[in-house]
């Protein structure tokens, strides 16, 4: 009786108008506001009103639950009966994240993590290893440091969650789009968007870089890989920091241990990536060699890699590139050209640039092709799910913004100070208006925290002046300051 006089007071309340559903697209109203959230059962209704000041005009969304889906496909003989959970060596202090955002809502969202068999503790995506991760991230679907007053901090920490999980399903989602054959939009947008997770090597979930033996189905498939997964990065520098790993075992279809490819939620790929994120975890008493073993990203479990990795990408600034959260909170320059256009405060679009130069817009049909179409498709229905603006429609997209990001120039890394290396004196290093592995931040286009790591990279920039002095096409002869 509870559950339908629920459902009738849900049913009582909606007044579908089609002049007044203009702007409905992939669960979304352009001038609506919720004014209320109800449960069917255990599916999840926003009312909204349809810009009218007393509420006569409500339409509603229902965005269903996990057990209205059809099963995903599975993939391998499933999770151990006994295996390592998720742990933290550093046992850091719970993120205020986990206040709001709770293991129910994660498995409501994310019913066919791990190939389908459900976020399962014992493999890299479940909400142990989610929690554990963004502990080390304590801004991350937080209110802590969000400065912008365009949206309020319980709308800036959702679109932030909201985000993250918009790019996690475009690079590991099931992505099953056969579900929009036999169910409606909205029905099928709900299933669609639940598959994030879905997958833990690129090519998943049967990866053509791995042994046709063991293609993917456990972690730790992704040992070895075939020539075209070793995504080997080389130059002067990229050798001397992150080198590759030229190991190899007697697999003919997998030979090389040296495998870079992309692994996790949104696929950290190439060795100065796996490098730098092997700089980060030192930096927080984790030792791990990625280099030799960058298959650690999906079978560590303590702390768990697999979430942590694309969370400290997501997290990170790689100048010119801003960290994509700090895109999403506001937190960053675009400088003035984009600001005149609208690209500039807390939105979306550039971070589809930022994790994989993906410009094209958004689809008009459901649920359209991959990229990032659907990565603002996936940014509208979480950020529907979580009852969060998505912001203005033009900025969802980086299609029409008018200067890249590595068109906006200042200053990026770290090298030799060239007005100097000529003279008697100590080889020195200043800012350049180049791109290198030993960042520069600067103070007017990224954050404080970011910004104190300065002095410390100019001291890094300095010792392997000294340590490889070739990779800068530098020695004692051409460049005196070696010699002191």
């Amino acid at each position: 009786m509870l559950l339908w006089n629920n459902l009738l007071s849900v049913l009582n309340a909606l007044v579908y108008s089609v002049e007044n559903l203009d702007g409905f697209e992939n669960g979304l109203l352009d001038d609506a506001s919720i004014i209320n959230t109800t449960f069917v059962g255990d599916s999840k209704v926003h009312q909204y009103n349809q810009g009218t000041e007393d509420n006569s005009i409500v339409t509603a969304i229902d965005y269903g639950s996990a057990s209205a889906c059809p099963k995903a496909a599975k993939y391998g003989t499933g999770p151990p009966e006994s295996c390592t959970e998720p742990t933290d060596p550093n046992n850091m202090p719970a993120s205020e994240l986990e206040s709001w955002f709770t293991k129910e809502m994660f498995e409501d969202i994310f019913p066919f993590a791990n190939l389908g068999w459900g976020p399962v503790s014992c493999w890299p995506y479940s909400y142990e290893a989610f929690k554990i991760a963004s502990r080390y991230f304590p801004e991350f679907g937080t209110s802590i440091n969000v400065t912008n007053t365009v949206y309020t901090a319980d709308e800036n920490k959702k679109r932030d969650l909201a985000a993250f999980f918009a790019h996690a399903v475009q690079e590991t989602g099931e992505n099953n789009i056969a579900l929009y054959d036999t169910l409606s939009d909205q029905e099928a947008s709900n299933c669609f968007y639940r598959g994030g997770f879905y997958n833990w090597f690129e090519g998943g979930p049967t990866s053509s870089f791995l042994d046709p033996k063991t293609p993917g189905y456990t972690p730790a498939d992704g040992s070895s890989c075939a020539s075209a997964g070793q995504y080997c990065s080389a130059s002067s520098q990229i050798t001397y920091f992150y080198p590759c790993s030229n190991e190899t075992i007697e697999n003919t279809a997998a030979p090389y241990k040296g495998c870079y490819f992309g692994r996790g939620a949104i696929q950290i790929s190439y060795n100065y990536n796996y490098g730098q994120f092997q700089d980060w975890l030192k930096s927080v008493n984790i030792d791990v060699d990625l280099l030799n073993e960058p298959n650690l990203v999906m079978t560590k479990m303590d702390p768990p890699l697999a979430v942590l990795a694309s969370l400290w990408f997501y997290m990170t600034p790689q100048p010119p590139k801003p960290a994509m959260h700090d895109i999403v909170m506001g937190n960053w320059n675009s400088g003035a050209k984009n600001q005149a256009a609208g690209y500039t405060g807390p939105i979306f679009g550039p971070t589809s640039l930022i994790i994989n130069n993906e410009c094209s817009g958004e689809d008009p049909t459901n649920p359209g092709g991959p990229g990032e179409s659907r990565r603002i498709k996936a940014f509208k229905w979480f950020c529907g799910y979580f009852d969060a603006p998505t912001g203005p429609d033009e900025t969802l997209s980086c299609k029409n913004m008018p200067v890249p990001l590595d068109q906006i120039f200042y200053n990026l890394s770290y090298q030799p100070d060239w007005s100097s290396t000529w003279k008697e004196v100590p080889c020195t290093c200043a800012p350049a208006s180049y791109g290198g592995l030993i960042y520069y931040y600067d103070p007017e286009y990224y954050p404080d925290s970011f910004v104190a790591q300065n002095d410390y990279n100019r001291l890094k920039c300095i010792a392997s002046i000294y340590a490889n002095p070739s990779m800068y096409s530098m020695d004692n002869k051409t460049s005196p300051c070696l010699n002191y």
